[in-house]
């Protein structure tokens, strides 16, 4: 019989045994498996969606200090971006962007071709953005340029009615909505105006919830901000242009404004995702050194309560290295279930903590999962009986059954 064979019986001769501890690994496994599926779903997310509608820019304005204003972009500060300045942010952000490609080794053959693939113009959508009291409550009133504003916020959609085709309408967040029990069809006072509610909004876990929206026009002209803007959203329709390029050149030539791209924003997401896995990771590998424990434990024990079958298998011509590989495949089969039942438990727990973490995250389960919990489990359980195996094959005929 071969010793693999010997080992799978005593394996399957000690089922609580071999659960019990195969458990206590899985525990670990478990855990471990579940943060990495987490992290990794959760950057491939933030990336996934640049990489699909191409990256964006934020343009705010900055008060004469170059700081960045304490409130929403410019609200209530005073502080705008001249409606004028929009042709030259427009060149400035075209010109660093053939520059950015150019630097990468592109082929520029004319504006809005890279490398001979075709895209889209960027989007710039203004907005404006005014404090107001609606229905006795405060509130933010904005001002879009629509057609821009769809391609900008591309998620945009309304929950009920349409978005606003005419002056005196205007599209109203799902939270203000309830908040204010306002409801389609219904008139609202800003400003110096009646405006007629025609779109609620979908929820989009935003300030856009909680806001009114309106022509950028008509807002301009109710609060006599005539040729100012709050902020400007940019669109880049290439999923790989430099956008990092043309913020640094904003805020170097246009001043008055801070451009971010979406991509530092989506970078800092990424570490911030990376420092968290590594910590809930190092409290995982405790996890695990502890089931190793456990695990060294049980085996040694179970090596003292068969002293007899290793005098046995001794006296039938067993070596030194036979008996530390029985040991080591029972470890082995036991590392192999504890890592199956981790990778099961893990992959069901990232369903449950994913959205916890990440709203609307998507849990995507690769195979390199399942390798790797088999390699913990077996690593785990090999180095944890590496003494008690080396223990049994020293362990002479006449000691196993003097013991008796």
């Amino acid at each position: 019989m071969k010793i693999y064979h010997i080992a799978l019986k005593e394996v399957s001769k000690r089922k609580i045994r071999t659960i019990y501890t195969s458990f206590g690994i899985a525990i670990a496994v478990s855990m471990l498996i579940s943060v990495m599926i987490t992290a990794s779903s959760g950057q491939r997310e933030v990336f996934q969606v640049i990489a699909r509608y191409g990256h964006s820019l934020s343009i705010v304005p900055v008060d004469t200090q170059t700081q960045q204003s304490l409130k929403s972009f410019g609200i209530g500060t005073g502080t705008y971006i001249p409606e004028a300045s929009l042709p030259e942010i427009e060149r400035v952000y075209q010109s660093a962007i053939i520059a950015g490609w150019e630097k990468m080794g592109a082929l520029i053959f004319q504006e809005g071709t890279i490398g001979g693939a075709a895209f889209p113009p960027p989007t710039f959508a203004p907005r404006l953005y005014e404090e107001t009291t609606v229905k006795g409550k405060d509130v933010v009133a904005g001002g879009v340029v629509l057609d821009k504003e769809l391609i900008a916020r591309f998620w945009w959609d309304v929950a009920e009615g349409r978005f606003m085709e005419h002056e005196g309408e205007v599209v109203i967040g799902r939270l203000f909505a309830v908040g204010t029990e306002t409801k389609l069809g219904d008139t609202v006072d800003i400003g110096r105006n009646k405006m007629r509610v025609v779109g609620i909004l979908r929820e989009t876990d935003s300030p856009d919830d909680y806001m009114v929206f309106m022509p950028i026009k008509t807002l301009q002209t109710l609060f006599n901000k005539q040729g100012k803007i709050s902020m400007i959203n940019v669109r880049a329709m290439c999923p790989k242009c430099p956008v990092g390029e043309a913020a640094v050149e904003i805020n170097k030539k246009i001043l008055g404004v801070r451009a971010t791209s979406q991509m530092e924003i989506a970078t800092a997401q990424s570490q911030i995702f990376q420092k968290t896995a590594a910590l809930l990771v190092s409290f995982v590998v405790a996890a695990l050194i502890i089931s190793s424990i456990g695990v060294f434990n049980i085996i040694l024990g179970s090596i003292h309560s068969r002293l007899r079958d290793i005098g046995l298998l001794k006296t039938m011509g067993a070596s030194k290295g036979q008996l530390i590989r029985l040991f080591l495949y029972e470890a082995l089969f036991i590392g192999i279930t504890g890592g199956v039942i981790g990778f099961v438990i893990g992959s069901g727990l990232s369903y449950v903590v994913g959205p916890i973490l990440f709203k609307d995250i998507v849990i995507k389960i690769s195979p390199k999962f399942f390798a790797i919990a088999l390699l913990l489990g077996t690593i785990t359980t090999i180095a944890a009986s590496i003494y008690p195996a080396t223990y049994a094959s020293k362990i002479r005929v006449a000691e196993a059954f003097k013991s008796l």
